[in-house]
């Protein structure tokens, strides 16, 4: 073989196991972050109608362990909703602990815990979205170029 050939296939072998570098996103939103978390739900969703814990476990992780909002985007909700600040951060909370306990569940296979963690988590979604989806989707839209 070739020395050509080898550091060749050597370059491939390093670029192929090498870490990705991960770079920020730059189109990292609030909307986005919600949009990943509908898919996450819906892996959970999925995973609790054909018992696949693994799927469950995998759709709460992404949940729990979502992206932080753009500290712009997080000036400007706080700045709209003032004083319910802390109703919505208790929204999350909940959204977020229950994430952790279906995770759990999953993990353990118990599938009447990790479905009533789901119906909770469900809970703290619709209320967050019925109290503050049009008014903070209405104050990023404005930020908008």
């Amino acid at each position: 073989m070739s020395a050509n050939r080898i550091i060749a296939l050597l370059a491939c072998l390093v670029l192929t196991l090498a870490p990705s570098v991960t770079l920020p996103d730059e189109t990292l939103t609030l909307k986005t972050i919600m949009q990943e978390l509908r898919d996450d739900l819906v892996k959970i969703t999925d995973g609790l109608l054909v018992d696949d814990f693994e799927l469950i476990a995998d759709g709460a992780s992404g949940i729990a362990e979502h992206p932080k909002i753009p500290p712009e985007q997080v000036k400007l909700v706080a700045a709209e909703l003032a004083a319910e600040m802390p109703a919505f951060k208790q929204l999350d909370s909940q959204v977020h602990s229950q994430a952790l306990a279906i995770r759990s569940a999953a993990i353990a296979a118990d599938r009447e815990a990790a479905h009533r963690g789901y119906q909770s988590m469900i809970d703290g979604c619709l209320g967050c979205h019925a109290a503050y989806k049009k008014r903070v989707a209405r104050v990023l839209a404005a930020d908008l170029p």
